[in-house]
């Protein structure tokens, strides 16, 4: 006779039992400091606890959500007591739902000047003091904000769920989930962004195609706001007209994004093909461009890396030329050049610009910026910037003045060979405390820091960017 084996049913395993019963543990406690990620920590117990947008002297009922040997993490669940300086009343409604703005229940000038706090203190701790003991830390360069303005993104990148015909969501994604919260309005918007984001929505709303629509990027121009919808399938006839009915009515550009990756005004996709009003107008055809600068634009697109916040990069700018101070028999060299940013508003000042940057697409459109812009002594290379063999190839003079601009990831390749150029100064700019020391670390030690500030870019949120100047002794 044979048998068949059963197995047994297990009651739920010790971890998972440990997880369930931390899941319902709850702490009542404050936070000593804010750390260079943005996140409140309670020092005084062990081990340390990290509290998400929670503010130093306030008191809290914490739900604790892991914990592990160093460190345990958990988040507000009720405010006991509050910092009445510090803690502000949120303005956007959709704070508690969308991952976008955590820290809008924080003063702005509390924060930032918090922030920069906690990145000074980490910065110390994190690279040795003979990089640091003559640096001049400056104040923040801040946001145009206040208290009734809080409109600074002048890019967007919109989330949409069109699985349900008659319950399209369009907005932002929840923190750490893919779910979108359906939002009608966003506050951190640039202003002009606010009115054309609140058409956007209800245009996507009536859409036919909407289901077509993987994610939508919306842009502040220097001469019109743009549009672009990133599509996963075609749309349909009756969706291309109602975009280009919106489009010469509102003058906003709208572009498309093909499964193909090809950037398309929506007049390209008309079924007709003969010539018309609608093929040739203005919006249609125009160059899409930013303006940082008085005298300098920008051609842009959507799937092109820009500054979200048009006010910290007009003065982070400013402050490039001040700090490197260029002469007209300088060459500055510009690594992660995107589309010429810095090396085109520096052009004037120097007798080259070599732009360097690792995505093609960037490095045409930064030839092309030259060339709109009439700019003669300005090259761009595309170049796989972890590639040691870098002064090999490009021929860069000893004694360059470099601008170093990476991602969050950042530049530790080319932190280890740059010594080799010899150069005057190097301006690098920051989004991640972590990997910019690193990556100081890695430069010989003749280089230190004499400069930093911190950029608020991300006011209402835990990030923060810094600039720094590294010079040799």
């Amino acid at each position: 006779m044979v048998q068949f084996f059963k197995a047994k049913k297990q009651s739920p395993s010790r971890k998972n039992r440990i997880q369930e019963k931390v899941s319902l543990e709850s702490l009542e406690m404050s936070v000593d400091v804010i750390d260079h990620n943005g996140n409140g920590i309670s020092l005084s117990h062990k081990p340390i606890i990290v509290v998400p947008a929670s503010i130093p002297g306030e008191l809290y009922r914490v739900q604790i959500l892991s914990k592990k040997q160093k460190v345990w993490h958990g988040k507000i669940g009720k405010v006991l007591q509050e910092h009445e300086s510090a803690r502000v009343k949120e303005f956007c409604p959709y704070v508690s739902q969308c991952g976008g703005c955590s820290h809008q229940s924080f003063d702005a000038d509390y924060l930032i000047e918090a922030k920069q706090t906690s990145l000074q203190s980490y910065l110390n701790k994190a690279i040795p003091l003979s990089r640091l003991e003559n640096c001049d830390w400056q104040d923040v360069i801040k946001s145009n904000i206040s208290d009734h303005h809080h409109g600074y993104r002048r890019r967007a990148r919109i989330a949409i769920d069109a699985r349900n015909s008659g319950e399209i969501k369009i907005g932002f994604r929840q923190e750490k989930s893919n779910k979108v919260v359906d939002i009608p309005k966003c506050a951190v918007l640039t202003e002009s962004l606010q009115s054309v984001y609140e058409s956007l929505v209800s245009l996507i709303k009536r859409l036919p195609s909407a289901s077509s629509i993987g994610h939508i990027t919306l842009t502040e121009g220097a001469q019109r706001a743009q549009v672009c919808l990133h599509l996963t399938k075609n749309l349909s006839t009756e969706s291309v007209q109602m975009l280009m009915l919106e489009q010469q009515s509102s003058g906003t550009q709208y572009m498309i994004e093909s499964k193909a990756s090809k950037l398309l005004n929506v007049a390209a996709l008309q079924i007709d093909n003969k010539t018309n009003d609608e093929a040739k107008s203005d919006v249609a055809n125009a160059v899409f461009t930013i303006s940082d600068s008085p005298s300098l634009n920008l051609a842009v697109t959507a799937n092109n890396f820009i500054q979200i916040n048009q006010h910290v990069n007009e003065q982070m700018l400013k402050l490039a030329k001040d700090w490197l101070n260029p002469t007209p028999e300088d060459c500055v060299v510009d690594l992660f050049s995107g589309v010429g940013n810095f090396s085109l508003y520096l052009a004037p000042y120097c007798k080259e610009v070599i732009g360097v940057e690792g995505v093609a697409e960037m490095v045409q459109q930064a030839t092309e910026n030259a060339r709109l812009n009439s700019i003669e002594n300005c090259r761009f290379e595309h170049y796989d910037l972890n590639d040691l063999a870098l002064k090999a190839t490009l021929n860069i003079p000893e004694g360059a003045l470099f601008i170093v601009d990476p991602s969050r990831a950042g530049a530790l390749e080319i932190m280890k060979v740059i010594s080799v150029f010899k150069p005057q100064k190097i301006l690098y700019v920051s989004c991640n405390p972590t990997s910019f020391a690193r990556d100081v670390d890695a430069l010989s030690n003749k280089f230190e820091i004499t400069k930093a500030r911190a950029l608020d870019m991300f006011p209402f949120t835990k990030h923060i960017e810094m600039v720094a100047l590294i010079s040799s002794k």
